[in-house]
């Protein structure tokens, strides 16, 4: 069964799948010959016709071939020389398998990131726009899911296209950084030129390791899984805001819900929050992988192959889950319905007391601080109580502000500036 069929991405995709692979081998073995002829170790005609008379061949012959030789490099090795009708003596000469899976893997993950860039940066201009959208929606902000003080609606994006921003830049740098290797047996160049294996890198656009073993250490990619985790919880983080949101007794956010959807079988007026729920539970996933990252890292000595069958799962799984999470919560904050009208209606059920912070630090400049806390504090427990029915009606009770004063604490507009400030230091940041 293909499990992975809902959230499957075709470029994901394309880069994992088994034919891309086996030409990156190929590739891979080419940019070998190209670093030979530059430096002058073989005749440049050599790569030249490798490249220009490069063989047909599938995925099916290569593990048709494995089934006999249980290697798979030597199986792709053995399909391709037998198709190639002359330097097949130049191929694989002085390599080890892992100069070529480990450089393929780099590729493979070099190219993903790439994707995953991509639309981590579509991602956040959507976030930024809705941000701009809802820049001075007055809302409650909620500490403990309890309402604090006023906030601002979209402020809520803001912080996650600038999380998300963070997130880019750990994954840039390591798309920039992704290291290949070509030092042969115990990575000690024993049939090697190390001069070859920097021209070859270089072609390649792969960074060099100032020292491996037999494979590329495995503490240079579990970083890969880890920043994709993170970027999974980050979005997981608005997901799960979204879903409070759209409480019932909330109601501030509808998900997207076209006509014809169905959100239950058995009660036809819901529309519940699916596909936040979604992108909630794949995050899971992604945080579980992180630690088989990390245990591919102590691998015995100069190598085993303990790490290889993980990572054929783990990492086209986590860049697939992601490329999907991804879009997801581009359509989403692009299609979702936001009521500014159901937010003001959350802060007037507050009965006012979002503004008690606000009351305080007026008052305490003719009290002092902690006879001002008490006084503001009694006047909240009276709401809350339900002795008195509104805090402001609390406070003007109490005369301990002005109407001036208890008008100008309603008023949020004067922090309308400060929150222009924060946004023009997100831009910066984003920017860059």
């Amino acid at each position: 069964m293909d499990i992975l069929s809902r959230y499957r991405d075709s470029s994901i995709e394309n880069i994992w799948n088994e034919d891309n692979r086996y030409n990156l081998f190929y590739e891979v073995e080419l940019a070998y010959l190209k670093a030979e002829a530059m430096l002058g170790k073989i005749p440049a005609d050599i790569p030249d016709y490798l490249e220009r008379n490069r063989p047909p061949f599938s995925a099916e012959e290569i593990q048709n071939e494995e089934k006999i030789t249980r290697h798979e490099v030597v199986a792709f090795i053995n399909v391709v020389s037998r198709k190639l009708d002359k330097y097949t003596e130049y191929f694989h000469r002085g390599l080890t398998s892992s100069d070529i899976m480990d450089t393929v893997f780099s590729l493979q993950i070099k190219q993903s990131l790439r994707h995953i860039n991509a639309l981590t940066d579509e991602t956040i201009k959507v976030l930024t726009e809705k941000a701009d959208q809802f820049k001075h929606n007055a809302c409650a902000g909620r500490t403990h899911g309890v309402h604090a003080e006023p906030y601002f609606f979209g402020l809520r994006f803001l912080t996650v296209a600038v999380a998300l921003k963070r997130s880019l830049n750990m994954l840039a740098a390591l798309e920039q950084s992704i290291p290949g290797k070509l030092s042969g047996a115990l990575g000690i160049y024993t049939n090697l030129d190390p001069d070859i294996e920097s021209e070859f890198l270089r072609i390649l656009g792969l960074s060099a390791l100032p020292v491996s073993t037999q494979i590329v250490p495995r503490d240079v990619y579990a970083p890969v899984l880890f920043y994709l985790a993170l970027e999974a919880s980050i979005l997981d983080k608005l997901a799960q805001d979204m879903r409070i949101l759209q409480i019932t007794e909330i109601g501030e956010a509808q998900e997207e819900f076209k006509r014809g959807q169905a959100g239950s079988s058995a009660m036809p007026h819901k529309r519940n929050p699916v596909r936040w729920e979604r992108i909630s539970g794949l995050s899971r996933v992604l945080r579980s992988q992180v630690n088989v990252a990390l245990e591919n890292v102590p691998l015995w000595f100069e190598r085993d192959i303990s790490h290889s069958s993980t990572e054929r799962i783990v990492y086209p799984l986590c860049f697939d889950l992601i490329a999907f999470m991804l879009k997801e919560t581009k359509s989403l904050v692009s299609n979702s319905v936001f009521d500014s009208s159901r937010m003001l209606a959350n802060m007037s059920n507050s009965k006012n007391l979002l503004y008690s912070s606000r009351a305080l630090s007026v008052i305490q400049q003719k009290l002092g601080r902690e006879a001002a806390y008490k006084r503001v504090q009694d006047l909240s427990r009276q709401v809350l109580d339900g002795e008195v029915d509104d805090f402001i009606e609390a406070l003007r009770s109490s005369c301990l502000l002005s109407e001036e004063e208890l008008q100008s604490i309603t008023d949020v507009s004067d922090l309308h500036a400060k929150v222009d400030l924060i946004y023009e230091r997100a831009a910066a940041f984003l920017s860059n």
